[in-house]
């Protein structure tokens, strides 16, 4: 056990690592979410006075739960194109030959898309807080949200870990990046879920990341009311198990064929 433990978080490590080597995977991640919460924030301000929308202190701060769940896409995302990468160049093919479960294999990329989403978040949260964005949660509430939106990408990166297994294509996980962003827009990420549009309310009750995205909100704003905690970390939680279930499963099937 202690052995499978160690591969696991060499295993995170590297993943971690070469991310961080690679500028055009890891900078879109770390970009893409603070450009859109800019335009966001700027531009739709004024949906603050629309009637039944809540009574928020900082509407800066109402909208960084979607940051963090958009960074926590772009983590399970960017962590599914490195695993094709491995698969498509080989590297997988020669951890496949070491004596190790195959679950470990799994477990560690899983492990270095957490580490990716814990610093994405910190990251989001410090820059909206230099902003001007005033999070009424307790620290102890921050990093609950910032551990909810890891978990969200562990979710998320088991989905495209699969998808990387089955295909072994990079072109093709690639390709999926604006699909991965229709989950973030059917949910209630930047604005109330009952001001949304009337098909957009009824599809946000069957997204998971609804739950998420509104527990985010309510510990970083300190307001129970906007989110249950409970309720976004058994949506979170089952989008990692699901997810990381299907990609085991996917290998499994893959070890099979060669």
């Amino acid at each position: 056990m202690r052995r499978e433990a160690g591969v696991v978080v060499a295993l995170g490590r590297r993943a971690l690592s070469v991310q961080f080597r690679r500028a055009q995977l890891l900078m879109p991640t770390f970009v893409l979410p603070l450009m859109l919460l800019a335009v966001i924030a700027s531009g739709t301000s004024a949906a603050q006075d629309l009637r039944g929308f809540p009574d928020v202190g900082s509407y800066l701060a109402f909208v960084v739960p979607g940051t963090l769940i958009q960074g926590a896409l772009l983590a399970g995302l960017t962590s599914g194109i490195a695993f094709a990468g491995d698969i498509e160049f080989g590297f997988f093919d020669r951890l496949l030959a070491a004596p190790v479960r195959r679950s470990s294999l799994i477990l560690g990329r899983q492990a270095g898309t957490i580490g990716l989403s814990l610093l994405q978040s910190v990251f989001f949260l410090g820059v909206a807080a230099l902003a001007g964005a005033h999070f009424e949660g307790s620290p102890l509430a921050l990093l609950a949200a910032v551990g909810l939106a890891a978990i969200t990408a562990v979710g998320l990166g088991g989905v495209a870990s699969a998808i990387a297994i089955r295909t072994g294509s990079l072109s093709l996980l690639q390709s999926i990046f604006p699909f991965m962003f229709v989950l973030l827009f059917t949910a209630p990420a930047f604005f109330p879920r009952d001001l949304l549009a009337p098909a957009l309310h009824d599809v946000a009750a069957y997204n998971p990341l609804t739950y998420v995205v509104e527990a985010v909100r309510g510990l970083l704003t300190g307001d129970a009311s906007a989110g249950g905690a409970g309720a976004g970390l058994a949506a979170a939680v089952g989008m990692a198990v699901a997810a990381t279930a299907l990609a085991t499963f996917a290998l499994r099937e893959r070890l099979r064929t060669l």
